[in-house]
Order: C-alpha cells, then structure tokens, then sequence
C-alpha cells in the first residue's frame, strides 16, 4: 500500500486545542470545496482551558477538528514536495490569555474529496444522519487505484475524519522530524 495515515497528536506539553472558532461553516473544511477567501480574519483555533501548562506550539496543532493545522515550515515543505489540490488557509493561534501566537499557521484544505474507500472489506456502518458518511469503522480498506496518480494528502468521500498520505511523503516528514503528527497504516483507523 503506498497510503497511510497521518493525522495531528499532542505529546508531552503540546498545546491542544478546540474547535475552529469564529467561522460558523468550519464543517466545510470536510467538504472538499474550495475556502479561499470565505475564512474569516479572526477566525481561530484557540488553546484549551482544560489543559493549561499545555503550551508547547509544534509544528502541526492537534485540534478537535481533526484539521491538519500546520505551521510555516510544514506548509513550505509541503510545497517543495509538490503536493497539489491542497489550499493553505491562515488561521490564528491563540494561547490561553487570547493572545495572537506569533508564528503563523495554516489550515490544509485537501481538494476534492476522493471516493476510494473498498466498502466490502472494509466494516462499517452508514450514520443514519447523513448516510454519505461512515460510523463504526474498522478494518479500513481503500482502493489505490482509485486514488488520482497526483495526490500525495487525500481526503476520503465517506470518511472526512481519514487523512491519507502518501508513504513517501509520510517518511520524509518522519526524517524532517516534524513534530505534531501521528503516522500509522490505514488498517489501524477505528471510529465509533
């Protein structure tokens, strides 16, 4: 498989952080639809209350979005690498007090959304809510073939949550020694 998944996680003490606030449609973001220009100035990611000696600011931000929220480098690494069908939305970084962080941070936009998620092996079941998308997943199985031969980040129809990269790619950022973010194969993805 030359896809897995990458995904942002808090270690030691990294900063963690809520929803995307002051942008009422931030489920867009899952849409695989372009947002240039439609994210508010002060729209935010704001650190957690709930953990307050948490403050460390590494390179992509965990947030309750599950947004891939990275910082200047990883978005000028990610443009040498030549990842297309990708928008670097900029967000504010807020810590505790409210206060702008001073680095700058972007939200990756991943376009479009790709359907290639293999619904026979993999187990699931639809959200009766909104039966485009999955529930209860295990055993996550895409198909390759399905995936454009130019996509490096992908965002599966189904599954929004799911973030995959390409397995070059996902080594590289491991030797860059990136911090922020959780590698793993696409087998071992479990949603309720």
């Amino acid at each position: 498989m030359n896809y897995v998944l990458i995904e942002s996680t808090y270690e030691g003490d990294a900063a963690q952080f809520g929803n995307l606030q002051n942008y009422d449609s931030r489920f867009e973001l899952r849409k695989g639809i372009p947002l240039t220009g439609k994210i508010p100035h002060d729209a935010a990611y704001r650190m957690r209350d709930d953990f307050p000696n948490h403050v460390a600011l590494h390179d992509s931000l965990y947030n309750l979005d599950r947004q891939l929220v990275v910082n200047e480098k990883v978005k000028a690494f990610l443009e040498v690498e030549s990842v297309q069908h990708v928008e670097y939305l900029p967000v504010n970084v807020l810590n505790h007090k409210d206060r702008k962080v001073n680095e700058r941070y972007f939200i990756i936009n991943l376009l479009p959304l790709v359907d290639c998620i293999d619904l026979e092996k993999t187990q699931a079941k639809r959200n009766r809510l909104d039966p485009k998308k999955l529930m209860h997943v295990s055993n996550l199985t895409v198909h390759e073939d399905k995936i454009p031969a130019t996509a490096k980040l992908v965002r599966m129809d189904l599954l929004t949550a799911a973030i995959l990269i390409r397995r070059d790619l996902a080594d590289k950022m491991n030797a860059a020694n990136f911090r922020g973010f959780k590698i793993s194969e696409i087998s071992d993805f479990r949603a309720s």
